[in-house]
């Protein structure tokens, strides 16, 4: 049914960067989309993104819930794993634009998307929220199925770049147990495309899902591995954006702050 797109939930979400949420009653205009094309053993909303949960709704239903999540007085409407209903949700977004709604959009990705798509997104998306998962491609095909994985979500970042800038870009990395080489090596290439990128570096890993399955990340991140992940960030120049930092002293500092969230 190519007119429906399936949503697990949506409401005010508090569990973005800080600028995405503001303060404790605005919070982001989070819409979960089910389904993913990652198959991330480890995913830690694997009932959204691999089971189908979730319930059908037009564009036309899109729209009117991002017009609700705008009287809610969200910040954004924050589209989170969007890429495989992107058809649907471009038509929302034109929609509820031609209905009066002003808000900012975020494309909340995992960047494993061709960059074809994100050119169509031009225009419509504010803030393009990707993860870079992978630097190292066999550890990609291994957790996640994802053939090529860092190629395309570089040639996918460098078109979000191109449209928003780096003030308007935000890219994650999840720090994996025992997989400090790919962390090295997607921050490597974040620092390639552009060290004025802000840079969310988390630490929530958890394992979850089958990481059982695999000895390796069947533990938590270490102190010792952030910190070395944290420094070599440093190293490459990307000074800009946050860290979960837990119990490690080493926390980067914002590039924004609450007044000017971003450069519209």
């Amino acid at each position: 049914m190519p007119n429906k797109i399936k949503i697990a939930w949506y409401g005010k979400h508090f569990g973005e960067e800080p600028p995405l949420v503001g303060d404790e009653n605005r919070g982001a205009g989070g819409i979960f989309f089910s389904g993913c094309n990652l198959k991330c053993v480890f995913c830690q909303n694997w009932q959204i993104s691999q089971t189908g949960m979730g319930k059908e709704y037009s564009v036309e239903e899109l729209a009117d819930i991002m017009l609700e999540l705008e009287k809610r007085e969200v910040l954004n409407i924050d589209l989170v794993t969007p890429t495989n209903w992107w058809p649907q949700i471009i038509d929302a977004i034109k929609l509820a634009k031609s209905r009066g709604m002003k808000l900012p959009i975020v494309w909340n990705s995992n960047a494993y998307e061709r960059a074809e798509i994100i050119k169509k997104l031009d225009g419509l998306v504010d803030i393009y929220l990707p993860d870079f998962k992978y630097g190292d491609a066999e550890i990609a095909k291994k957790y996640s199925n994802a053939v090529n994985y860092p190629e395309i979500a570089e040639a996918a970042i460098r078109e979000m770049l191109k449209q928003v800038g780096a003030q308007n870009l935000i890219v994650r990395h999840l720090i994996l147990p025992n997989n400090l080489d790919n962390s090295f090596k997607a921050l490597k290439i974040i620092s390639r495309i552009d060290k004025n990128i802000q840079v969310s570096l988390m630490r929530q890993y958890y394992p979850a899902h089958q990481a059982k399955k695999f000895p390796e990340i069947n533990q938590r991140v270490t102190d010792a591995e952030f910190t070395k992940v944290f420094d070599y960030m440093c190293e490459l120049g990307l000074l800009n954006g946050w860290t979960q930092a837990e119990n490690c002293e080493k926390v980067m500092l914002p590039d924004f702050t609450k007044d000017k969230p971003f450069d519209f």
